[in-house]
């Protein structure tokens, strides 16, 4: 089944800027006083979803046009886009601590292991994770390790198995995510960590990795799923419902998967919908240019709005200056990070993207087949 209909590479989609500057929004909000009523972990959630979705159709563009993956290509675009605005609002928010303005304190071995990407698993390693800078690289974390694995498993499948096959494939891992958590949730006295270990957490990363590689809206042709307006709304209900069942068990096990199977129909509905259709309607707000915008910076707003927000309660006690205060520095901050940072590493990584740079392990695209 050739996605003859498809383009031949990535096309930028403005409505999953808006995707960002939603999920963002709903962290920062929470971390600013509205945790009670903002769900900021569905917005973690979208970000996985959406990493899963993008670096496995990325993957597959590859896979149909040069017939291999280079992994030394993937690595290297995923080394300039996380580390440099990584590593340097680290050393911001150090800076941050060491003029007094952050309360402190902090364990240097704790530090060292989210600089390392092992911060979601500092309780395990015997670190104390409330003497870690306010920095949310647990999640970040959760993605790099999933990434040094996945691309390996798709290069193995090129040429070798369907994209149908590996999405059922992902879709079983996601079951087995699934059962982790539930091991976890029945044995453990304290199962809070579930929320932020890897193979308790990838499943929401899986899940957009079966959008990309089960009928692929961008690259599958007619035969990519559309879903309807009416599908969207109910997928929209779904996620409500999970957020109003206040059951702990339920919250630390089923929650993550039944929105995974939410945001499939809801991704779906906005990445190539039939013109006219609620789904084209919502896409087209999400293009709006204050999302789109806030969608480009998201990443460093993501790093860094903790420890604005932190910033500033050392100077006011009300979560409604905390809020417009911290927004304010941390769009400040994460423009100029963009603007001096990640455009001229983003340039980098395009090169990688042009004819012949790097050298993909070679196999037939039957990656690329959706049968």
């Amino acid at each position: 089944m050739s996605p003859t209909t498809s383009p031949t590479s990535m096309p930028h989609l403005p409505q999953l800027d808006g995707i960002r500057a939603l999920a963002v929004g709903l962290v920062f909000l929470s971390h600013a006083g509205l945790g009670h009523i903002v769900p900021g972990g569905l917005g973690v959630t979208i970000f996985f979803f959406l990493s899963g979705y993008l670096i496995t159709t990325l993957l597959r563009f590859e896979a149909l046009n040069t017939g291999g993956v280079s992994l030394r290509n993937f690595y290297l675009r995923r080394v300039f886009r996380i580390f440099p605005p990584l590593y340097l609002t680290l050393l911001f928010v150090g800076g941050l601590y060491a003029a007094g303005l952050l309360k402190g304190p902090y364990d240097g071995a704790v530090v060292l292991m989210q600089a390392a990407f092992a911060g979601n698993y500092v309780t395990v390693l015997g670190g104390d994770i409330m003497r870690a800078l306010p920095l949310p690289l647990w999640s970040l974390a959760v993605e790099e390790h999933f990434y040094l694995l996945f691309p390996l498993v798709f290069l193995m499948a090129v040429g070798r198995v369907s994209a149908a096959r590996l999405a059922l494939y992902c879709l079983i891992a996601c079951l087995v995510v699934l059962s982790f958590r539930v091991a976890a949730v029945l044995t453990l006295a304290d199962a809070s960590d579930t929320y932020i270990w890897t193979h308790t957490r990838a499943d929401s990363i899986l899940f957009g990795c079966c959008l990309a590689l089960w009928r692929n809206p961008l690259l599958d042709g007619a035969a990519g799923y559309r879903p309807g307006g009416w599908q969207a709304l109910i997928a929209l209900g779904v996620i409500g419902a999970t957020l109003v069942v206040r059951d702990e068990t339920f919250r630390q096990t089923l929650r993550y998967t039944i929105q995974g199977g939410a945001l499939f129909v809801l991704f779906a509905c906005i990445l190539q919908p039939a013109r006219g259709s609620a789904c084209a309607g919502a896409a087209r707000l999400l293009s709006a240019p204050v999302l789109t915008r806030i969608g480009l910076y998201s990443y460093t707003i993501y790093l860094v709005h903790a420890a604005m927000i932190e910033a500033v309660a050392g100077f006011s006690g009300s979560h409604l200056v905390q809020g417009i205060v911290g927004a304010a520095l941390t769009l400040a901050f994460a423009a100029l990070m963009h603007r001096l940072v990640e455009r001229p590493f983003a340039r980098l990584r395009r090169r990688l993207d042009a004819p012949g740079a790097g050298a993909p392990v070679r196999g037939a695209a039957l990656a690329a087949s959706a049968r």
